[in-house]
C-alpha cells in the first residue's frame, strides 16, 4: 500500500471512530446518561491518536530519523514542564476551592505532583550514568 493510501485509510478509520463516538455520546447525553471515567479516557486516547497521526503520518521512518528523535526529545521535555506546572496549579486550586483542612490537601494530587517533580531528575541521573 502506498504512503498516500495508508494515510487515507488511517484518516477514514480515525474519522469513523470519532464520528461514531460523538454520535454515541450525544445520544447518551440526550437520554440523560452521565459521563464516566472510561468515556473521558476513550476521548483522550482518540485525541492522542489524531495528534500522533497528524504529526508523523503512517511513515515510521520519520520518527526514527535524527529530526524525529529531536522532535520527540524536545516535546517530551516541554510536556514534562507543562505537566508539572499544571499539577501544581491543580493542587493549589484544589486547596483553595475545597478548603482542605489537612496540611496536604488532595493526597492524590500531591503524590502526582511530587512524582512529576522527582521523575525527570531521576531519569536524567540514570541516563547520565549509562553514558559514563
Amino acid at each position: 500500500m502506498t504512503k498516500n493510501r495508508s494515510n487515507i485509510a488511517i484518516i477514514i478509520i480515525l474519522g469513523s471512530i470519532s464520528i461514531f463516538l460523538a454520535i454515541m455520546y450525544i445520544a447518551d447525553f440526550i437520554n440523560g446518561m452521565s459521563i464516566e471515567v472510561s468515556d473521558i479516557i476513550v476521548w483522550v486516547l482518540l485525541l492522542t491518536s489524531w495528534f500522533q497521526f497528524l504529526t508523523w503520518g503512517s511513515d515510521n521512518k520519520i520518527q526514527k530519523d535524527e529530526m524525529g528523535k529531536q522532535i520527540a526529545a524536545t516535546s517530551a521535555k516541554i510536556s514534562y514542564h507543562i505537566l508539572t506546572g499544571s499539577l501544581f496549579l491543580l493542587w493549589i486550586l484544589d486547596r483553595i476551592i475545597f478548603v482542605r483542612k489537612n496540611e496536604f490537601g488532595n493526597i492524590s494530587l500531591l503524590a502526582a505532583l511530587c512524582l512529576a517533580i522527582v521523575i525527570f531528575p531521576v531519569i536524567q541521573f540514570f541516563i547520565a550514568r549509562r553514558y559514563r
